[in-house]
């Protein structure tokens, strides 16, 4: 009897041992279990931020660069003043006591070469040279070739331009209207060499 008591005892110790490695096998999966979880957990951590990083660099690369063409392409354009451009409404309303002003039209070239010749050579101090483009949009309103002139227009509001056209203004008032580009180049060119050979003697 003492032996199946021990054989008792040791099935009983055995069982326990069977149980203590079955509960161990089942920690030991859910140990495994949780693990699995946690680095696909990491792995899609993982993932996701090299995905964010691949668009910051694809924004930083593209996008970005982009904008810092255009900035750079903004930069260079700026606009210079040019003081000898008015407006058409300003024509009888300048400082100078006399002064011409050359209506034209900058996007018709040959108007353009005609009146920039003039415009750059011109230097009298004198008697300033004004230029107004009749395709800017504030004056186009003044400009209608198929129009009738005004020669003495009292203001601005009076004006009316067909084509290239110098006008004279002495205290504020149109002294003279010329449409005809060869008397344009004419006069000019003669105000030039006459200021020129008054400056010498």
């Amino acid at each position: 009897m003492k032996k199946k008591k021990e054989i008792n005892n040791d099935i009983k110790k055995e069982k326990k041992e069977v149980v203590f490695i079955t509960s161990e096998l089942k920690q030991s999966k859910l140990s495994n279990e949780e693990y699995d979880k946690v680095k696909g957990f990491i792995v899609l951590v993982v993932i996701i931020g090299i995905f964010i990083g691949l668009l910051f660099f694809l924004n930083g690369n593209f996008v970005t660069k982009d904008l810092k063409e255009d900035e750079t392409t903004t930069t260079t354009t700026e606009a210079e003043y040019d003081s000898k451009l008015i407006l058409a409404s300003e024509f009888l309303s300048l400082s100078d006591k006399s002064y011409y002003v050359l209506f034209y039209d900058a996007d018709n070239t040959d108007e353009k070469a005609f009146a920039e010749e003039f415009i750059n050579k011109y230097n009298v101090s004198a008697v300033p040279l004004y230029k107004v483009e009749l395709n800017d949009l504030m004056n186009k309103k003044y400009y209608d070739p198929n129009g009738t002139e005004n020669t003495k227009p009292k203001n601005s509001d009076e004006l009316v331009i067909t084509k290239t056209t110098l006008i004279k203004v002495n205290k504020k008032k149109v002294s003279s209207f010329i449409t005809d580009k060869n008397e344009i180049g004419k006069l000019l060119s003669e105000e030039e060499t006459t200021t020129t050979t008054t400056k010498k003697k």
